[in-house]
């Protein structure tokens, strides 16, 4: 136990500090600028380090002479640990290598602007000092240095914020008896939060909020806390650190930004919430000693181009590395950020306080904005050494790469598309950034569909704009393909008869179509070889339907009604599902829905607009 005279001494100071941080607002409006503010410049930060580090490296993956397959900070769970002989490895955790000045200056040649250390995770381990546990860093460990703290100091020293991952399960805490899900037979990691764990969080989270400086964003992860926890929890860390941004994984809509699914990026830009996408080098986030990730080369292309991807389309991207129980970081993890580093040295211009794309799809890559400015990113080089950016309206005045760029590239106009010239630009193998700039406010024309020669509409289901749904309610709150759209321009009123070609697995499933003003609600028979069942494991295990595999057979067409188009216009062709899912805070209340309205699970090969005869 605790010494009662450090555990007064904390007490006393929490209360000290407590008095001078009032910290009442005068008005709601005032709270919601600061918080506003405080996200703005989160989102500027765009690309962070996470760091999963614990207890866990001890194993590496490895336990009883056995690989245990699946996550490696969660080895507890997958290899059936007693929690008496996990907390055990606590005493051989000694990471005597550990430099916080080497790993933040790592990053920060990366082009990091942040990172976020796992404080506690799942099996309850603290990497920091806490008066409210043994199970420390400081008491159960041979290092007894409070890692967090030397972490903190070195991005004060070299200009990076610190955050902090905060586990809402503890395995520990629970003790020898934690809440168990009946699928597996494995530890749950989304048990409900007791009271007295409830406040044991409390205590911590003001610990946190205290001694380590500013904090600039707080990651919860998993756990099924009520809304008056959740609220708890957020009101503890603003009241000591407003400025300190809080994920969407604390549930109960009480956070300040949406946690992407791992390594996920949407498929539009998402501009009404702030968004971080956390991404790692492999099945894994906690060090295991027989992973194996792509070649460098190949592992650091991928990252740039995910970067790219996730700025381009609203995010912040928090890349992770899971250092060894020695302190030091795996040699293949510094290779790949020292690529990254390279890449960044002449590209971050073109990630930095930029905007979104404004672009609904562009074939060869991504786009972000600044100023008068364009900047595209060429993922896909084309044969011909031609882009064509679509609906740009203005006028250019330069084009440039940004790896060379005193060397002007020829561009010209073709109707409503500019079309640039790359023969003679250097190539980045990574990825090459192209800067355009141009006259005036941006206007960008998005192309849509046209008719044929006959007035026939057939758009193709591999154009489609897959958009998701999105929310803070709990951990499941992000519904990636729950909508399909399409861009049309009718030139021609009258009436259409609506077809659609499609493959779909669920035996019939209720759908809705909506183009301007029209409506046609329908049902889609499929081939009932898949049974809609929702199966869920933890938030990165789910069996999962194989919706996606390759159909034997053709496709079915049908007849599902007629459409009134009363004039010649430009408007988006709506494919939504037929029954609304909710987002719901409990797995429990989650599964009672109808899982194949989770997404939209149809192959759609084209859809047709046909003039009506009749």
């Amino acid at each position: 136990m605790k010494h009662i005279v450090k555990l007064f001494m904390y007490i006393l100071a929490v209360g000290v500090i407590g008095c001078n941080h009032p910290l009442k607002e005068d008005t709601k409006n005032t709270k919601e600028t600061d918080r506003n503010l405080a996200i703005k410049q989160w989102k500027d930060m765009k690309f962070g380090m996470f760091i999963h580090w614990g207890i866990y490296s001890v194993p590496a993956g490895m336990w009883n002479g056995k690989q245990i397959e699946k996550l490696g900070e969660q080895i507890q769970r997958h290899a059936y640990i007693p929690s008496e002989e996990y907390v055990q490895i606590a005493s051989q955790f000694n990471p005597v290598h550990f430099n916080a000045d080497s790993i933040v200056t790592l990053a920060k040649s990366a082009g990091m602007n942040y990172i976020v250390l796992t404080a506690k995770h799942h099996d309850g381990f603290c990497m920091f000092e806490s008066a409210y546990t043994d199970f420390d860093i400081i008491d159960a460990s041979p290092y007894k240095k409070d890692i967090l703290k030397e972490l903190a100091n070195a991005c004060q020293k070299h200009g990076l914020k610190i955050g902090i991952y905060y586990s809402t399960p503890d395995w520990h805490f629970n003790g020898p008896s934690p809440e168990v899900n009946p699928h597996d037979g494995k530890i749950s990691v989304f048990s409900k939060v007791s009271k007295a764990n409830e406040d044991y969080q409390v205590n911590q989270l003001r610990e946190l909020m205290t001694n380590y400086g500013d904090i600039v964003e707080l990651f919860f992860d998993m756990g099924e806390p009520t809304p008056a926890q959740s609220k708890r929890f957020a009101n503890t860390i603003h009241e000591l650190q407003p400025n300190c941004v809080i994920n969407g994984r604390i549930m109960n809509n009480q956070g300040d930004f949406l946690t992407m699914p791992d390594n996920h990026v949407p498929d539009v830009p998402i501009d009404s919430l702030a968004w971080e996408t956390p991404g790692t080098f492999y099945h894994t986030w906690g060090y295991k000693s027989w992973v194996k990730g792509a070649p460098v080369k190949v592992q650091v292309k991928k990252q740039i181009n995910k970067l790219a991807q996730i700025v381009a389309r609203g995010g912040n991207f928090l890349l992770n590395i899971g250092p060894k129980s020695d302190g030091t970081v795996v040699q293949y993890e510094k290779d790949v950020l020292s690529g990254i580093s390279a890449w960044m040295n002449t590209n971050s211009e073109a990630i930095y306080h930029t905007g979104t794309t404004p672009f609904l799809r562009l074939p060869f890559g991504e786009c972000t904005t600044k100023d008068n400015k364009l900047y595209f990113f060429v993922a896909d080089w084309p044969e011909n050494n031609k882009i064509t950016i679509p609906g740009l309206e203005n006028d250019i005045i330069k084009a440039y790469a940004i790896n060379n760029p005193e060397k002007s590239i020829p561009f010209a106009s073709k109707q409503d598309r500019k079309v640039l010239d790359l023969s003679n630009t250097l190539k980045d193998p990574n990825l090459t950034v192209i800067a355009v700039e141009y006259e005036g406010k941006l206007n960008v024309i998005h192309p849509a569909e046209k008719q044929n020669e006959q007035g026939d509409f057939s758009v193709s289901g591999n154009n489609a704009i897959k958009h998701g749904k999105y929310g803070r309610e709990s951990y499941r709150s992000i519904l990636k393909d729950y909508y399909r759209s399409w861009l049309l321009n009718f030139t021609e009123k009258g009436i259409y008869d609506v077809y659609i070609t499609y493959d779909m697995k669920y035996d019939e499933k209720d759908f809705i179509l909506e183009i301007a003003g029209n409506k046609i609600d329908f049902t889609l028979t499929g081939d009932g070889s898949v049974k809609a069942v929702s199966t869920i494991i933890d938030g990165n295990e789910e069996i999962q339907n194989p919706l996606n595999s390759t159909k034997v057979g053709k496709y079915n067409r049908v007849s599902i009604g007629q459409i009134n188009i009363n004039k010649p216009l430009k408007t988006s062709l709506y494919l939504k599902q037929g029954q609304e899912f909710e987002f719901k805070a409990t797995t429990v209340e989650y599964k009672k829905q109808d899982p194949k309205y989770r997404s939209m699970n149809i192959n759609i090969q084209s859809i047709e607009l046909i003039p009506s005869e009749s």
